[in-house]
């Protein structure tokens, strides 16, 4: 655990002497300043988590010190005693309405002088905790908030959909035995269930790395056969589309990663491609060796997207999604997950895009030994 860190400022080097033999006694890290001149300056290198400030000092007094202090961004906060050889009640309320927590009175006794540095510290610990349990809180709210934003609306959409068309077989307002119910109905209805199936596995995934319970586990992967599984999985939809899908991965392509966090990569990213991709196109996916990584990229030769459109998608706090070719829905918050578990792995994903043309994502990730 790290110690706290105590400053003194003084234009008596005995004092800091003394300060300092008190300070190391209880096993505090610590630094003295004799020059009133050079407080800010050294503090902006080195910034204590509680200062001692004489008062009575050549070229700057410690009151005017403290209002420099209080006027800097990076310092505002570091609570200041005072240590004066002046008793008065009028001294004492000008250092508290400059911002000082507390006084000590010269000649300061030892015992009294560490149970102040002891509170304050105390004091500065419990402040940083309530600060990191806010922006927790803050954090979580945010997470809460989208999770209910997408259950809400992505999520429903998908279930409404499977949901009416079991109500309209039931009804026997589609027929099961029509020759179209089975490349039509049942294809629909796996085709949603899928959609909803990745969403619900996206959000999962997103909301476990939001809140830091999500392990990684790196392990050697052999890059060409978690790319052909990919392929089983979405073949339907290739076919479906006639979308043409080209594999330039080499045999020897091994990459070291989390299996689970890559699987979910490919599996949004090609699903993007496929979904922006107009029946008859064609998506890539290739690996190239670049030193001691992998550079991976999925091409299409799809709809592509304008500049605008690709700063919202690459904005990892912005919620912006749109219809495939085919009306497939997006929440955008695939690639969101992609950026996470890409980076999360070593890498960091780069996207290509022009409007009518098609894209390219671009990630790399460590080679394995």
């Amino acid at each position: 655990m790290k110690k706290p860190l105590i400053a003194a400022v003084d234009d008596e080097i005995m004092n800091i002497e003394l300060i300092g033999f008190i300070i190391r006694s209880i096993d505090y890290d610590y630094f003295g300043i004799q020059n009133s001149r050079l407080v800010i300056s050294e503090f902006l290198k080195k910034t204590p988590d509680l200062i001692l400030l004489d008062v009575q000092m050549p070229h700057f007094t410690g009151f005017e010190i403290c209002e420099q202090l209080k006027s800097n961004e990076q310092l505002k906060d570091i609570p200041i005693i005072f240590l004066t050889g002046m008793n008065s009640t009028e001294n004492k309320v000008t250092g508290f309405e400059l911002g000082g927590v507390d006084y000590v009175t010269k000649p300061f006794n030892k015992q009294e002088l560490i149970a102040r540095i002891r509170t304050h510290v105390s004091l500065v610990k419990a402040k940083q905790k309530i600060e990191l349990q806010s922006q927790k809180l803050e954090q979580d709210l945010v997470i809460k908030n989208r999770l209910f934003s997408i259950i809400g609306h992505d999520l429903r959409s998908p279930l409404s959909a499977i949901k009416m068309q079991l109500d309209f077989i039931l009804r026997g307002i589609i027929d099961p035995s029509d020759k179209k119910f089975v490349d039509s109905t049942i294809h629909n209805l796996a085709n949603t269930t899928d959609e909803a199936f990745n969403l619900l596995d996206n959000l999962l995934n997103w909301a476990k790395s939001e809140s830091g319970v999500l392990s990684i586990i790196d392990e050697k992967i052999n890059l060409k056969e978690i790319v052909e599984q990919n392929e089983r999985l979405i073949k339907m939809a290739l076919d479906d589309k006639q979308i043409a899908f080209n594999i330039e991965v080499p045999e020897d392509a091994f990459i070291m990663a989390d299996l689970n966090m890559l699987k979910t990569i490919l599996r949004n990213l090609l699903s993007n491609a496929l979904k922006f991709t107009p029946k008859k196109g064609t998506i890539t996916i290739a690996a190239t060796q670049n030193k001691s990584k992998w550079s991976i990229s999925i091409t299409d030769s799809g709809t592509g997207m304008s500049p605008e459109e690709l700063e919202k998608v690459m904005d990892k706090n912005a919620h912006f999604s749109k219809e495939g070719t085919e009306q497939e829905a997006g929440t955008g918050l695939g690639l969101v997950l992609c950026q996470d578990f890409i980076q999360k792995n070593g890498g960091k994903l780069s996207v290509e895009s022009t409007l009518g043309i098609g894209s390219r994502f671009t990630f790399d990730l460590p080679m394995a030994n």
